[in-house]
């Protein structure tokens, strides 16, 4: 399983926040000794001809009391936070190897075949256009289509297309709406330094966050060829 060697930077960052949380809690029962400690002040250094009103120690009291609860509360959600980042790391380091389906409008072809999906509003005439660095563009021709969603499998070999860098576009005869998602291979996964959600780096498309993987396929995609 491959992961990013920031993920242990990760676990020095957790500790150093557990030790953040103790040093605040810390803090905290400091803060309520110097409440308690002025509070007392104030009563005996109160004026006994105009003594002051018992709500008010009170409502003293129990907003001390309320600022402790969320205080409590913060940390326990920052806490599960912490925990519930550091499991999805590990569950998607385990598809490290294994196919996965990402909305996106760009990829690297390198002369391998590459499988997507394109869900489709309504039923349309449905291209491809793939268009180059250099400002080339290919229209590839899927035929007609119901609508839903089928997968398709783009052969660079096939439609004379040149290894590199691409940005790929759903064209559809009557305009209708058209999402397109490419299959890739996960290669890694890490998990940023300064938190956040874990990232996927994924073969010939780049990184990617983990909420904009759409599917998870396993070992290898199940694609029908596209037609010229």
């Amino acid at each position: 399983m491959a992961i990013d060697a920031s993920a242990l930077n990760q676990r020095s960052q957790n500790g150093s926040s557990t030790q953040a949380t103790a040093v605040a809690g810390q803090q905290l029962g400091a803060d309520s000794d110097m409440f308690m400690t002025l509070l007392m002040a104030q009563i005996k250094n109160q004026n006994p001809l105009e003594p002051t009103d018992p709500a008010q120690f009170v409502g003293q009291l129990v907003q001390m009391n309320q600022m402790q609860s969320t205080l409590g509360m913060l940390s326990e959600l920052k806490s599960n936070a912490l925990m519930m980042r550091e499991l999805q790391g590990l569950a998607l380091g385990e598809q490290v190897g294994k196919q996965v389906l990402v909305q996106s409008d760009r990829l690297l072809l390198d002369g391998k075949p590459v499988g997507g999906r394109i869900t489709l509003d309504g039923s349309d005439e449905v291209q491809l256009q793939l268009t180059g660095a250099d400002g080339s563009s290919k229209l590839i021709t899927l035929g007609r289509q119901a609508a839903g969603e089928f997968s398709f499998t783009l052969d660079p070999a096939a439609h004379g297309l040149p290894a590199g860098q691409y940005q790929a576009q759903v064209i559809t005869a009557a305009k209708s709406g058209a999402r397109l998602e490419f299959a890739a291979e996960v290669q890694a996964v890490r998990l940023p330094v300064q938190g956040g959600e874990p990232i996927l780096s994924l073969a010939g498309l780049g990184e990617y966050p983990a909420s904009s993987i759409t599917r998870l396929l396993g070992a290898a995609s199940s694609t029908s060829s596209t037609r010229s």
